[in-house]
């Protein structure tokens, strides 16, 4: 008797992993991904959203502390970005070429240092591009709050 139990309590754990998450869909549609393919990589969704956070965060900090908002973004969002525009480049080189002047738009106001809300406005220009970027991928990111 007892083995009987340890073996359905095995199999439970089992199987569960399994149709758990097809039990969650209940709506039908796809489930987002959770890595793509990018740029020759393996990308993870949760990288490519916190990158498009990154950009937003950096956003809120802008219009207070440029100073903040520089750090935040050259270490969140940055790389990733060229990483993207990478990515966009195998199927739409005109997008990757968009998301990249959005990002140059944003160093260029960190080195003449823009006011605050010059530098928020256009981070959050280039979180508006990034997401649509993602969104190539399957990969949905949030926008930005309100300020």
């Amino acid at each position: 008797m007892v083995r009987v139990m340890r073996l359905s309590v095995v199999l439970a754990i089992a199987v569960l992993p399994v149709v758990a998450p097809a039990a969650a869909c209940g709506s039908g549609g796809k489930p987002a991904p959770v890595v793509v393919a990018m740029a020759g990589e393996t990308v993870a969704t949760t990288r490519l959203v916190t990158i498009a956070g990154g950009i937003c965060d950096a956003a809120r900090q802008a219009p207070g502390d440029v100073g903040a908002a520089r750090q935040t973004f050259f270490g969140q969002s940055h790389d990733g970005i060229h990483l993207i525009a990478r990515g966009l480049q195998e199927t739409d080189r005109n997008a990757s070429a968009t998301l990249l002047e959005a990002k140059q738009k944003v160093e260029a106001d960190f080195l003449a240092p823009a006011p605050g809300p010059q530098v928020a406005a256009d981070l959050r220009a280039l979180a508006a591009v990034t997401r649509s970027s993602l969104a190539r991928f399957k990969v949905s990111a949030d926008a930005c709050p309100p300020t």
